[in-house]
């Protein structure tokens, strides 16, 4: 089990970009394994659209894309892996993605992991031209036509939503294919439905589930496990990235955490410093590693 952490704070740090930089850069020194990034091509103003109730983020969220930012962080930094937490291919031209996500593998020696997910704000969607009531099928379909031109040195492929005769990505990425983890869940709906637990098990890599420890959480896993044996696929090569909230926890505390996520068979864990500035962020970061993560191991 490894650990990681995520910029998701700086959405409210305002136009900060030396201190996301110090933060990633810290965390990479540090030896934290992987740092994850949000991904929303535009801002809703929300007090114009009834709210759109329960999302956190909105036109006033300071949220850099992606993929060059990322691509920006490669550079400076040199173990850290790069998760996006999660990309909405949904929302975008799929080749594009494939294109984009390959560059950014070569560009950081291999230290790519896509989370991605369906998305969930349909304004977002209608701002980028995107359908978002076939989103869930074409999103199963994004995933083969994507690993098929990470793999592949011509590509053939004919769908719903694509029909691509003879095409290939040059260069491609380093990892073959790119590793797709499926992202879902609120933290106030924390428990995924039945369909979304049972694509994870047929077709991802990994997920990245709100859940806590517990018997709903094991019965997540269940049921992920029992559609990856359904679809003749090993249960145990499906990786679970999951989210501790350190907050003012006591070390002891979070060590009983750590280890519950452990028994619960997390891959990795992503520890999330809810702190109000950048400084406040790389501090609660180094006293979680030097506290927490060397104990609980």
């Amino acid at each position: 089990m490894s650990f990681g952490t995520n910029i998701y704070n700086f959405t409210q740090y305002g136009d900060d970009l030396p201190g996301l930089i110090e933060f990633v850069r810290t965390a990479d020194e540090l030896g934290f394994h992987n740092m994850r990034f949000l991904d929303h091509v535009v801002g809703i103003v929300a007090e114009k659209h009834g709210g759109i109730a329960q999302t956190p983020y909105t036109n006033k969220s300071y949220i850099h894309e992606a993929f060059t930012l990322i691509a920006y962080l490669a550079a400076l930094t040199t173990r850290i892996q790069f998760v996006t937490g999660v990309l909405v291919p949904t929302q975008r031209e799929t080749c594009l993605v494939a294109k984009q996500a390959a560059e950014i593998d070569i560009l950081s020696g291999g230290r790519l992991r896509l989370g991605m997910g369906v998305g969930y704000n349909a304004i977002e969607f209608e701002t980028l031209g995107a359908d978002f009531k076939t989103r869930g099928k074409r999103f199963e379909e994004q995933i083969s036509v994507m690993r098929a031109f990470w793999t592949q040195e011509e590509v053939s492929f004919k769908g719903q939503w694509h029909n691509i005769r003879d095409a290939s990505l040059a260069p491609l990425p380093i990892q073959r294919p790119i590793p797709i983890w499926f992202g879902m869940g609120r933290m106030y709906a924390p428990v995924p439905t039945d369909a979304i637990l049972a694509r994870v098990g047929r077709l991802a890599d990994g997920w990245l589930p709100m859940i806590q420890p517990g018997p709903e959480a094991r019965e997540c896993i269940r049921k992920v496990h029992d559609a990856a044996r359904a679809a003749g696929r090993d249960p145990s090569m499906i990786g679970m990235d999951v989210s501790l909230v350190v907050g003012d926890k006591s070390k002891a505390q979070l060590i009983d955490e750590v280890r519950a996520f452990r028994d619960l068979g997390a891959t990795y864990i992503n520890a999330y410093f809810p702190v109000s500035s950048p400084r406040g962020e790389i501090e609660a970061m180094k006293r979680f590693r030097g506290e927490v993560i060397d104990a609980a191991a």
